[in-house]
């Protein structure tokens, strides 16, 4: 094998250990920012309250016309 091939192998070599490495550090990052982004909210609401709250809000806005 000619040296010139031998560097264009190794060289290859490099950029895919390379894009593999980023690839993982990227994806561990992205990971970990949508872990530390999920945010649970508690309410003491429930469905229907906040459907009667609306349906007196648009009771007061349909009276106000």
């Amino acid at each position: 094998m000619k040296t010139s091939n031998k560097l264009l192998l190794g060289l290859f070599a490099f950029i895919v250990i390379s894009l593999l490495i980023v690839n993982f550090a990227f994806r561990k990052q992205m990971d970990a920012n949508q872990k530390s982004g999920v945010k649970v909210e508690i309410s003491a609401q429930d469905s229907t309250a906040a459907f009667d709250s609306d349906s007196i809000a648009m009771d007061k806005a349909i009276g106000n016309e």
